[in-house]
């Protein structure tokens, strides 16, 4: 299942390049898909729904609340802009720096102390953004926007995953799930209507509705409850490890449908910091051995 929604979500970076053809940009495809996500969820919120639904102010009083929705956001739209700008598959690669900078958000916010194999997985993933975009006779060689915009979108992924471990989601997951998307779609809605961009929405063509509705209903709600699902007959590290063919999958759905082939510092890079995720994915089985 879980190679399976990797499948759908490889498929991410052509839908939004359909998309934005129709003049749709970054914006409008983040605001579409978080809401349409907030709509389905509200639909199998359990009850009672008020108390899922209604924050309470000492939930808003955390600045962890407000910022796992804005890395929601950022998460999404930070994506949708790198795709326009550099290639699927380094996109990608660099999307998945997310698990390293949510360990350094672990450092900061829990003061947890760094261990060996985490040193050793920053070095690795630092080094394969680097291999990644910089040369050392040619400079940086891709778009500098489309870069920070995927780091950016790890980065906010990050922010995420740290309010299910050390916010609202380590008392009620299913109500931190619903918060961060419900105030994810508000802000994306009021940021549409003062840019003035919610009208192209309306605009939009049949076919851009079409590759919208597909983005939040296959690639959002369908590949993530296949994952929910299939963690209930692995460990999430393994479902992790399995996650990162998202990477070679995208590349060859790029490669399919857009004729884009991956760039080789884009692969050579991607190694690296596939290898950091993995040591941090598998970090726990090294202390067991440690421990018998």
């Amino acid at each position: 299942m879980v190679l399976g929604a990797t499948l759908i979500w490889g498929t991410n970076g052509p839908v939004i390049r359909f998309i934005n053809s129709f003049g749709v940009g970054p914006l409008l495809i983040t605001l579409f898909r978080i809401t349409v996500s907030t709509c389905i969820i509200m639909s199998i919120c359990p009850r009672p729904r008020a108390q899922l639904i209604i924050p309470r102010r000492e939930e808003i009083a955390k600045p962890l609340f407000w910022l796992s929705s804005l890395g929601l956001i950022s998460s999404n739209l930070g994506l949708s802009m790198a795709f326009l700008r550099i290639s699927v598959g380094l996109t990608l690669i660099l999307y998945y720096t997310a698990p390293i900078w949510a360990m350094i958000g672990a450092w900061i916010i829990a003061r947890e102390r760094p261990t060996v194999v985490q040193i050793l997985a920053l070095i690795t993933s630092l080094s394969g953004v680097c291999f990644a975009v910089w040369d050392p006779g040619e400079g940086l060689r891709f778009d500098l926007m489309g870069i920070a915009c995927a780091l950016a979108a790890g980065a906010g992924y990050a922010l995420y995953l740290l309010n299910g471990r050390f916010g609202l989601g380590k008392v009620s997951p299913f109500k931190a799930y619903l918060q961060n998307f419900m105030w994810a779609s508000v802000i994306c809605w009021i940021a549409a209507i003062c840019s003035g961009e919610v009208s192209t929405l309306f605009k939009a063509p049949l076919k851009a509705y079409i590759g919208l509705l597909y983005m939040a209903l296959c690639t959002s709600t369908l590949a993530f409850g296949m994952v929910s699902r299939a963690l209930k007959y692995m460990s999430s590290s393994i479902a992790s490890v399995i996650s990162m063919s998202e990477v070679p999958l995208s590349m060859m759905w790029a490669f399919i449908l857009l004729g884009e082939r991956p760039e080789k510092s884009a692969i050579f890079g991607g190694i690296f910091i596939c290898i950091a995720v993995i040591l941090l994915s598998l970090e726990p089985l090294f202390y067991c051995r440690d421990n018998r």
